[in-house]
């Protein structure tokens, strides 16, 4: 007889929990390579949903936001969200984490999964009220730092709090769907829905329908409405069981649960906070300028910034995505001691998000000037900030899996204390540059590079000496080589009066500069590899590239 979740004895349970969360790996029992095949037969419908919320949201970042609102309430618009993150995190309490991990050993869907739901929902609406009251205590400060400067955002302090609401419900509702492997609508409420009600919400504001104050209400509306979406999917699969159930099993579970919870919450918050300190530092910081003979607060600043981060979102895309597919594979490593495998793992998501990365950035800065002129010239200021931001980006990603494979060890928890230290490294870069530098929102984005290059330097050097591996191959500075031949390039490329023809002439050229070699000459073999295996998934074979 197959061995399944509800045929595992209660005390093989209790020590199968044990090793869970003392080594990170699954249990033996865990659906792992049912898992996997869901996970890539859902891999291009994911990839399909990412790319129209991307479209969409070049609309919205891009075309509306900047060209309707004033560059003070695009700062607004956004920093709301990057606070919202930061409050969802604290109020979580840890669960998505604790629901991904251990929902598994509750997943019965005729006993209502022992309650897990219920008692999950309970604690994340207490964890929820402690953090708004703790909010509302801190707005005495965020009136005494950012009235004078930043005002908008103490006139819509108190906004912020549904929104606050909407993204830890969200959290837990899209990790609980998550585990019974409902992956693809959650995605397309958050990515595709989300921003076409961004986008009606911003035309109402264009076609005058709406003040500004409206606006806003219509604006975190729409935010929270991804909430009560996926509140409504979740009934139509009958599994929203919100009824209480005193299950011997929470109790069982609830020691190692909590203690999880406690590192998860730090290490989500910390990660949190080194996301979009940046920004809140910037609308502290910056604020009294004047720019074109017109004083400005720190919010028109956050506005530039915000908006050019948005396209260094665009070349995680895939990095993501190989991420969800390579995780599961990580852990399977680790419960066969398979150290060798690992590192190869290690070494092929390396070199693959080393080159697609390397080509978006291509692509983006090639075209930056071209992309901004759709935008108010003060737009075009975050250029230099959208360089550094992407070096930190690409950085990341191309030292592939170390953040998985440190977090999925018996050791994970150490990767907490990195975190607290990059929180304070974070803080104290963005005031040395933006403030006892001057070098402002260019200053910020350096700041987040070299956090973003030590952190994973940190996870470099700790996965090596722990576990005897690391990342890197002669290949890899080959093709660091021929992306900097092809950033030097462009500088040499005459720019065409036309726009749109000087985009695709560019980003052509540029485009085969850079994967030409890397494809006929099989600089990095496991790029081939893995375009192959694309294209077949596709239906289609190019022998050019094997």
């Amino acid at each position: 007889m197959k061995s399944s979740l509800l045929s595992v004895p209660a005390e093989q349970e209790d020590l199968k929990l044990l090793i869970f969360t003392k080594q990170g790996q699954p249990p033996d029992w865990y659906p792992l390579n049912r898992t996997m095949g869901i996970v890539q037969r859902d891999g291009f419908k994911l990839t399909i949903v990412s790319y129209i919320g991307l479209i969409l949201g070049y609309v919205n970042k891009v075309l509306l936001f900047p060209n309707f609102l004033d560059t003070e309430q695009v700062g607004l618009a956004n920093i709301m969200i990057n606070i919202s993150v930061i409050y969802a995190q604290f109020s979580a309490l840890g669960l998505s984490g604790i629901t991904l991990r251990f929902f598994p050993f509750f997943r019965d869907k005729e006993k209502e999964h022992h309650g897990f739901l219920f008692w999950a929902s309970l604690l994340m609406t207490l964890g929820f009220l402690f953090t708004t009251l703790c909010f509302i205590a801190f707005k005495p400060w965020v009136v005494l730092h950012y009235s004078k400067d930043s005002k908008l955002l103490v006139d819509y302090y108190y906004y912020i709090i549904p929104l606050g609401f909407s993204m830890v419900f969200f959290g837990l509702y899209d990790g609980y769907l998550r585990s019974l492997l409902k992956t693809v609508v959650p995605s397309f409420i958050n990515e595709v829905f989300l921003r076409l009600l961004i986008t009606l919400s911003i035309s109402l504001y264009a076609l005058k329908l709406v003040s500004f104050p409206q606006f806003v209400m219509i604006y975190v509306g729409v935010n929270c409405s991804v909430a009560v979406a996926l509140l409504v999917y979740t009934a139509f699969l009958r599994q929203l069981f919100l009824k209480p159930l005193f299950s011997p099993r929470i109790r069982k579970f609830s020691k190692h649960m909590f203690g999880f919870g406690l590192f998860s919450i730090l290490g989500s918050a910390g990660n949190a906070l080194i996301a979009n300190v940046d920004a809140l530092m910037i609308a502290a910081l910056m604020g009294g300028q004047f720019i074109n003979g017109t004083k400005v607060g720190g919010m028109y600043f956050v506005g530039i910034y915000t908006t050019v981060f948005f396209f260094t979102t665009v070349m995680l895309i895939p990095y993501r995505s190989i991420l969800k597919i390579t995780s599961p594979l990580v852990a399977q490593f680790w419960k066969e001691r398979d150290m060798k495998g690992m590192e190869k793992l290690y070494k092929q998501v390396t070199a693959v998000c080393l080159v697609i990365g390397t080509l978006v950035f291509l692509g983006i800065w090639a075209d930056f000037d071209d992309i901004f002129s759709f935008m108010p010239k003060q737009f075009s200021s975050g250029k230099y900030v959208f360089l550094f931001l992407s070096l930190g980006r690409l950085f990341d990603m191309a030292t592939g899996l170390n953040g998985v494979i440190t977090i999925t060890s018996k050791k994970y928890k150490y990767d907490l204390f990195f975190t607290a230290f990059l929180v304070l490294f974070t803080i104290g870069l963005n005031y040395l540059f933006i403030k006892v530098y001057g070098l402002g929102m260019n200053g910020a984005a350096i700041a987040t590079m070299i956090t973003m290059i030590a952190y994973n330097v940190l996870r470099l050097l700790f996965v090596n000496h722990f576990f005897g591996i690391q990342p890197f191959e002669k290949s890899n500075f080959w093709v660091i080589l021929l992306g900097l031949a092809c950033f030097a390039l462009n500088v040499f490329l005459p720019f065409m009066q036309n726009v749109l023809v000087d985009m695709v002439v560019r980003s052509v050229l540029l485009g085969f500069c850079f994967m030409g070699p890397i494809l006929f000459f099989r600089i990095a073999p496991d790029v081939n590899d893995f375009i192959i295996k694309f294209l077949k998934s596709a239906g289609i074979r190019w022998k050019f590239l094997e």
